[in-house]
């Protein structure tokens, strides 16, 4: 076979071709047994071009000199663990790294980042929330000056562009919302991929999940991080097992190693406990305290929160419509299991000032006489008074609005909630780190993920739901390594509204610090560390 023209830039291979003789048949043949490969036509041309990753070069028959990179020398910034963690990444290339909050996962994927590019000479990107990419462009010209170059790329066209090689930057961020249209082919031109915040990969069939996971096929050298994958929640091995083309489908790791009971839980089996971990371990880490696994103890002066929790009295106009709500229902005296999530979202707003009247464009907003909101604006208050920086948490958006009013012309704060545009969300989250606010109202669901917010040394749960990941990470944006004052988190509740809530939480942080520690366990030995 004739040597064919090829070139290689930035990881990708090119090879142009013009002409359809029984060299580039034979070119053809060999291009579609290629893992990874795309082919445009120039019309002006008349020319094809075929790009594949350059590790795929020597396959299609072409004159290339093999390309040899070494890995670098790993940032001195790295604590002992992170290091460790690194190299099984690397080695594994495709990799899930479940530290828990705090422990520096975005130290983590921002070498991995730099490693992975400088190994194969392309490009890295990493997907992470939208609030959270100011913070690792500064983090890592902290760290790194002007030996990291990081580039943004704000739309789904500048993506496309830059994963075929435009411009001269080679680690871009950039938001999971551009895979909402569909999905991008071209990322399989990409060598590595870092998911920040991957439990987005748990949800369902949802658009994001599946056309991300379609899209990013074939990348080399892939990291997943996320702080809490529950354990024995088999869906989201599954995803993210999926995701890192460890598993041929998702249905592959559930009747494998889990069984499901009659209400639909899916749980390990026993006797398949020890080969699900193995299995685990060669391509992911658990690890929630370094101290466990033998390295040192960075946690040891982190100060515990302190919990307030405060019963709210009851108001009779909360208790006349409490009294409603269960009779149209047939509830009677508090048929706790029968109380359905629609009748749980009433009796929430109910306890915070408000209940939603009607559904759609047609809902509207009726106020109800509450204690609750006086309580979460007062204690704020003392604790900005008594020096603390304060966030407050809500669930619903009049919720947020009801604490605002409650505080406005008293001290700086601000509402944070979905209506609000980017810009101008990133905008008052850069007013509450300078101290210009001083006290900020938002959803978990905004900045409950991924942002380091040390600075903030109270925060009150005017709102929550049944989910207690959804806490646990509102908590730890503050409680994490780096946290010099004991945190106060205060959590007020109507028994008799919030109660069956409340109590539904409480019992998950049981099981939830019970799990954790057994999974933690179940990787010191899979990892061959002991028990």
């Amino acid at each position: 076979m004739t040597a064919l023209p090829i070139t290689i830039d930035g990881g990708i291979a090119t090879v142009t071709f013009d002409r359809f003789g029984l060299d580039n048949y034979d070119l053809f043949l060999r291009a579609k047994q290629l893992p990874e490969s795309q082919v445009d036509y120039d019309w002006e041309s008349d020319t094809y071009q075929l790009t594949t990753p350059a590790r795929f070069a020597e396959r299609l028959g072409a004159e290339a000199v093999a390309l040899q990179y070494d890995r670098p020398s790993t940032a001195a910034h790295l604590f002992d663990y992170q290091s460790w963690a690194l190299d099984l990444a690397i080695e594994a290339q495709r990799f899930a790294a479940w530290l828990d909050t705090g422990l520096g996962k975005t130290h983590l994927y921002l070498e991995w980042a730099r490693q992975v590019q400088a190994l194969t000479g392309g490009r890295v990107l990493i997907l992470a929330p939208p609030q959270v990419i100011p913070q690792v462009i500064e983090m890592a010209a902290e760290y790194y000056g002007h030996g990291l170059p990081l580039m943004q790329l704000h739309s789904r066209d500048d993506l496309d562009a830059w994963c075929r090689g435009a411009g001269t930057v080679n680690i871009a961020l950039t938001n999971y919302e551009k895979f909402i249209p569909g999905t991008l082919s071209r990322l399989r031109n990409l060598a590595g991929l870092v998911a920040d915040e991957s439990g987005i990969l748990k949800t369902g069939g949802g658009k994001i999940k599946w056309n991300l996971i379609k899209s990013a096929r074939g990348i080399q050298y892939k990291l997943s991080c996320t702080a809490t994958p529950a354990p024995n929640e088999a869906m989201e091995y599954a995803s993210q097992a999926a995701f890192l083309e460890k598993l041929r489908s998702e249905g592959d790791i559930l009747w494998t190693y889990f069984v499901r009971d009659r209400h639909g839980t899916w749980s390990v089996k026993p006797h398949a406990r020890e080969a699900f971990y193995a299995f685990m371990a060669s391509w992911s880490l658990y690890m929630r305290d370094p101290a466990r696994f033998g390295f040192a103890d960075i946690l040891k002066d982190l100060p515990e929160p302190e919990t307030i929790e405060e019963r709210i009295p009851l108001t009779d106009h909360q208790r006349r419509l409490l009294d409603e709500l269960l009779t149209k229902n047939n509830l009677g005296l508090w048929a706790d299991d029968r109380v359905g999530i629609t009748v749980r979202q009433k009796l929430l707003q109910i306890a915070r000032g408000f209940r939603y009247v009607g559904t759609g464009k047609d809902r509207t907003v009726e106020r109800v006489a509450s204690e609750k909101p006086d309580y979460v604006a007062s204690t704020a208050l003392a604790e900005v008074a008594a020096g603390h920086r304060v966030l407050v948490w809500a669930t619903f958006d009049e919720e947020g609005e009801i604490v605002a009013e409650r505080l406005a012309g008293k001290v700086e704060a601000a509402v944070l909630h979905g209506r609000l545009k980017m810009d101008e969300r990133l905008r008052i989250l850069k007013a509450f780190r300078a101290g210009e606010i001083e006290v900020l109202i938002s959803k978990p669901q905004l900045i409950g993920y991924g942002l380091n917010l040390q600075f903030v040394t109270s925060m009150i749960f005017s709102g929550f739901d049944d989910s207690f990941e959804r806490m646990y990470q509102a908590v730890r944006r503050a409680v994490r390594y780096g946290q010099t004052r004991r945190v106060r988190v205060f959590v007020p509740y109507v028994p008799e509204l919030e109660g069956l809530v409340f109590e539904n939480v409480r019992e998950k942080e049981q099981r939830f610090l019970t799990d954790v520690a057994a999974q933690e366990t179940a990787y010191r030995r899979a990892l061959g560390l002991g028990a």
